[in-house]
């Protein structure tokens, strides 16, 4: 398969998928490297198409109407199962998480969080490495998607009554 083929099929499947996809199964898929995947979704990008990388894969961005929020917050390493449990059980999915840092400037980072299963797949990976908030003192910025203003503001009385909201930074 030529690469222009290759790029349209990488596209017309991360379209079809509801969850990111690894670059390493799509290579798999492809018959082709990780790298080779990571190449085309650069080239992908640069040519305008909207895909996202997640710490689980890649996916499309879908146009939305959903509302969504920033939440400023502040935590320790061991609170971030309990910040992001939180978010989730009050009906929202993290979308990223930011910090501004003194030298880099802002940096983002999607997560796509929708649910519990999303969630285990993130803790488990998180002993392997440290989080972007430790690079802050643990200030960062989460964007929260939810069906509707209620959940959000939910969302928002959860992080203050845990202790984590803060006035932005």
């Amino acid at each position: 398969m030529d690469a222009a083929r290759r790029r349209k099929t990488i596209l017309k499947r991360l379209g079809a998928a509801s969850a990111p996809i690894p670059a390493a199964a799509l290579g798999a898929e492809l018959g082709v490297s990780r790298q080779i995947v990571v190449g085309d979704v650069a080239l992908l990008r640069a040519a305008g198409h909207p895909v996202r990388a997640t710490n689980r894969g890649y996916l499309l961005s879908r146009p939305t109407a959903r509302p969504r929020r920033s939440f400023p917050v502040q935590h320790t390493r061991d609170e971030i199962a309990a910040e992001l449990e939180a978010i989730l059980q009050e009906g929202g999915t993290v979308l990223d998480t930011s910090i501004e840092h003194r030298l880099y400037g802002q940096i983002t980072v999607d997560l796509i969080l929708r649910d519990r299963a999303d969630l285990a797949q993130f803790l488990a990976r998180l002993p392997e490495s440290s989080s972007l908030a430790e690079l802050t003192n643990g200030w960062h910025t989460h964007t929260v998607e939810a069906d509707n203003e209620e959940v959000l503001d939910a969302v928002g009385r959860r992080l203050d009554e845990l202790g984590f909201l803060r006035e932005e930074y």
